[in-house]
């Protein structure tokens, strides 16, 4: 059974090693370079679960993982911004991922809709996520949950929404 819990500080490696293997993974369909001929130093600085990032969606409130028997295996990190396009408090997801062995079973899901839900509760009016205009799934799981996709590649939501079901 899958479980959705606030990002710790003790999730800092595993979430980093799902991180980068999440990214090497989209590297090698769209960029040409070689995740190998890239500098270390912009690898390490890459992702939100880098050294320089973490910290801040650790401490946000609406960053999440999702466990198997314990083990990583989906997060996502998001962050709260404040008088930003005109919103008092917009939800600002930055990234997500799941293991590949758990893709298409909701895990996605079940971590959008609880950063989303979280959001709401901490007085966010508007969630906005950055989609990659070729990655259908994440588009599907977007608007699975009521995000309006604006030029495909901004996903948004009306958190004052009284239809809103999360």
């Amino acid at each position: 059974m899958t479980e959705i819990r606030q990002l710790k500080v003790k999730d800092i490696q595993p979430v980093r090693d799902l991180e980068i293997d999440c990214i090497k993974e989209y590297f090698a369909a769209t960029i040409e370079n070689k995740w190998e001929d890239l500098p270390q130093e912009w690898k390490d600085n890459l992702g939100a679960s880098s050294k320089n990032h973490f910290k801040a969606y650790l401490d946000s409130g609406v960053s999440f993982v999702a466990l198997e028997d314990g083990e990583v295996v989906g997060f996502i990190f998001a962050q709260i911004l404040h008088h930003i396009c005109d919103e008092d408090n917009l939800l600002w997801i930055e990234n997500m991922g799941v293991h590949p062995y758990f893709r298409r079973n909701e895990i996605g899901f079940m971590l959008l809709r609880e950063c989303v839900r979280k959001g709401r509760e901490l007085g966010c009016t508007v969630a906005h996520s950055m989609i990659q205009e070729d990655n259908a799934p994440s588009i599907l799981l977007h608007k699975k949950l009521g995000f309006f996709m604006d030029r495909r590649e901004v996903a948004l939501m009306d958190l004052r929404d009284p239809k809103l079901k999360l």
